[in-house]
């Protein structure tokens, strides 16, 4: 893999995020929005599942940059189909670059806005919704990077197997409400029904909540995160295995009219 192809990849991508900053504003006010509203309840069921002292930030926080952080699959895999509305992938598989070159290209960026955006949430979240984090925060930032690498990786998988951005941005989505609701992202893990909790660790959305909840919530260090970062990286070398496996520059796919 050449340094070179892939930073010339990257430093394109940067361009035209930087070009159309509203989804990456959409990443940041929704969620933040989302906690306002739904800190109250949120609050009494973490108290009601053995919390005395939550104030609900704990579980919105995380859960709500978790559940959005979702968007950075559809973006990803946009970008891949943007190159063929604007009838360019044929001009960019033609050159020196790799397929995995390419993937890696174009999902970089997309990593840099998951890990930009949890960042900010937390940032403006905790002085503005009262939250306490009382685990050490350091032990937050390999869940993130973990999680957001998962995120990039699978926005690849559905590029690879999807034939219009349509279907593409239906299982982003889709991906977005059913994981959130499952992992425990959108309400508290407790709150779930018995058949929901059985399937949640199938889904990366419950250990990366499995994860923020023990140190947040748990007190709990370094220690408490390993599994959670373990089982996200590997879904995410699942995901990448079967990109690379599936992935055919020459496929033909429908992009935005």
């Amino acid at each position: 893999m050449s340094p070179r192809r892939v930073a010339a990849i990257i430093r394109h991508e940067s361009i035209l995020i930087a070009q159309d900053p509203l989804p990456v504003m959409i990443l940041l006010v929704f969620p933040l929005i989302m906690m306002a509203f739904l800190k109250p309840t949120f609050g009494l069921a973490l108290q009601a599942a053995g919390y005395p002292h939550a104030n609900g930030a704990e579980q919105v926080v995380p859960g709500q940059a978790v559940a959005n952080g979702f968007y950075v699959v559809g973006m990803t895999s946009f970008a891949f189909f943007a190159e063929y509305s604007w009838c360019t992938w044929d001009r960019l598989r033609s050159s020196q670059a790799t397929t995995v070159e390419i993937i890696v290209g174009k999902a970089t960026p997309r990593l840099g806005l998951s890990l930009a955006q949890f960042a900010a949430v937390f940032a403006i979240a905790t002085p503005m919704l009262g939250l306490r984090i009382r685990g050490p925060v350091l032990a937050l930032v390999p869940l993130v990077i973990a999680f957001g690498v998962c995120l990039v990786l699978l926005g690849v998988v559905i590029t690879a197997m999807c034939r219009t951005v349509q279907q593409a941005n239906a299982l982003a989505f889709g991906g977005l409400v059913l994981f959130g609701a499952i992992g425990g992202a959108l309400v508290p893990y407790e709150t779930l029904p018995s058949w929901a909790r059985a399937v949640a660790p199938v889904t990366p959305t419950y250990w990366a909540m499995r994860g923020f909840r023990s140190i947040i919530l748990g007190g709990r260090g370094l220690g408490a995160v390993l599994l959670p970062v373990a089982v996200l990286l590997g879904m995410g070398a699942l995901c990448l295995a079967i990109a690379v496996a599936r992935f055919r520059t020459a496929d033909q796919k429908i992009g935005f009219a």
